[in-house]
């Protein structure tokens, strides 16, 4: 047998109405003792409904929020990123054998061969070879003197 539920009838129809907020335009006029509405000159006035208002969301003085989001995400995230990239890739195009270079793992050692996609990094008297992409930085002196080993 199917379950059948009892609802009281005020609270049926509160549930498919919606109530509008009240204002001062929705009280009742004031009726003089006779029960006729009266207004500012002792005559009878029509009611009229008021005028439908807009939903209270985004209106249009909030249109530029979206925009100011956007451009501080792109000055703040991607445009940094984008510059860190660059410098990147101008620095892997810019190893010449004998540099000193340091990989992300923290190897440190010299430039003995290259090819475009990998390096050969000679450390004391041993060989490795790493992707292109594993170099962090590159250990320049500026003065032209090779750095002291230690």
């Amino acid at each position: 047998m199917p379950m059948q539920f009892f609802v009281p009838i005020p609270f049926a129809t509160a549930a498919f109405t919606t109530q509008e907020p009240k204002s001062a335009s929705d009280s009742p006029a004031p009726t003089n003792p006779g029960g006729a509405p009266t207004g500012s000159a002792g005559t009878t006035t029509p009611t009229t409904p008021p005028a439908a208002q807009p939903a209270p969301c985004m209106g249009t003085e909030m249109w530029y929020l979206p925009i100011a989001m956007i451009a501080l995400m792109y000055f703040m995230v991607l445009r940094p990123e984008q510059k860190r990239k660059k410098q990147q890739a101008e620095l892997l195009s810019s190893i010449k054998q004998g540099d000193h270079v340091v990989t992300v793992g923290g190897l440190h050692g010299v430039v003995s061969r290259l090819t475009d996609r990998t390096v050969t990094i000679r450390v004391e008297s041993v060989n490795l070879t790493y992707d292109r992409v594993a170099i962090a930085r590159v250990e320049r002196d500026d003065a032209g003197t090779p750095p002291a080993k230690t």
